[in-house]
């Protein structure tokens, strides 16, 4: 299978590995004489598979172990009296894929109010994780803190007061706990709605990673096929508009149609009737730049997505 190699590394940037390398498996079952038309034969083609499988089963396992520690530290968080969310990862895994391992992910993402800090600390630190300190473009006004797991390096747990990370971009948009609809979820602990799914799925493809990976739309799609339940069309019109995040879901949900070709993204943003520079948005960031990604085949997509984060601080 030519380019199988190449394949799976962009599979894995876009978080899509797993689904990619299932329809590879599945191809190869259904015809299996093809293992031997391929160059090199069976060997070679199981050869080159064997690395995917391998990849596929350590993102995997590190799900596991990232799930199980999430609902430890909700449970922990919470029972300090801090109302707690899980950001992405995790809650898209569970509550938008027929199976969690089809959606990777490699941190814990939680979501708390900024007057909780000092509880939140007090229980990561009771509990042993480390602080884990990253690089930043400016020394403070960052809504994240980081700490590292004791005993798993590399095992990251990131704690946001604010979807929007970046103090220049929240003054275009911002997200917080409490800008979020939620409802009850397991164990009494609080969730986002499918409207608010939508919402954090939308701004963190926008914000975070100027649309860098088809993962971000993959969730958004799975989102509108109804995977969490149905969306509150009025509650979404309603907090876009209090985070000031309308630009930021019209753009996903129009991204999300283009790519996929997804009616239903399109006429939910008719529907939305959202004022955005539809024409302008749909130049600078094409289905074509999304899966360019930011690998070395991203020629031409740094000053595309340059202009789009100046887009999103200029909202306001």
């Amino acid at each position: 299978m030519p380019g199988l190699f190449r394949l799976s590394q962009m599979a894995e940037w876009h978080g899509v590995l797993p689904r990619v390398a299932e329809q590879i498996e599945q191809r190869l079952q259904a015809d299996p004489a093809r293992l031997m038309t391929e160059p090199g034969g069976a060997a070679t083609v199981l050869a080159q598979l064997a690395p995917v499988r391998r990849r596929v089963a350590e993102r995997a396992a590190m799900a596991l172990f990232l799930g199980a520690e999430a609902r430890g530290l909700l449970r922990e968080i919470s029972g300090a009296g801090v109302e707690v969310i899980l950001l992405k990862g995790m809650d898209f895994a569970t509550r938008l894929y027929p199976r969690p391992a089809l959606r990777p992910f490699v941190d814990i993402d939680l979501l708390v109010r900024e007057k909780d800090w000092a509880a939140v600390t007090g229980t990561m630190t009771r509990l042993g994780y480390v602080p884990h300190e990253t690089r930043l473009k400016h020394a403070v006004g960052y809504a994240e803190r980081t700490w590292e797991h004791p005993a798993m390096p590399g095992a990251l747990v990131e704690v946001h007061d604010n979807l929007v990370n970046s103090p220049t971009l929240r003054r275009g948009v911002s997200v917080r706990l409490e800008d979020l609809p939620r409802m009850r979820g397991a164990q009494g602990i609080s969730q986002p709605t499918p409207a608010g799914l939508l919402l954090l799925a939308a701004v963190h493809g926008a914000a975070s990673h100027s649309f860098d990976k088809l993962q971000h739309l993959c969730d958004l799609r799975q989102i509108m096929r109804g995977r969490a339940g149905s969306i509150d069309e009025a509650e979404l019109r309603e907090r876009a508009a209090e985070t000031n995040a309308r630009f930021c879901v019209a753009a996903g949900l129009d991204l999300a149609a283009r790519t996929f070709k997804d009616p239903a993204c399109a006429e939910l943003l008719g529907r939305l009737d959202f004022n955005w520079p539809r024409t302008f948005t749909r130049f600078l960031i094409t289905p074509t730049l999304v899966i360019r990604g930011q690998g070395p085949r991203r020629w031409g997509g740094s000053w595309r997505r340059q202009l789009l984060r100046q887009m999103l601080k200029s909202r306001r």
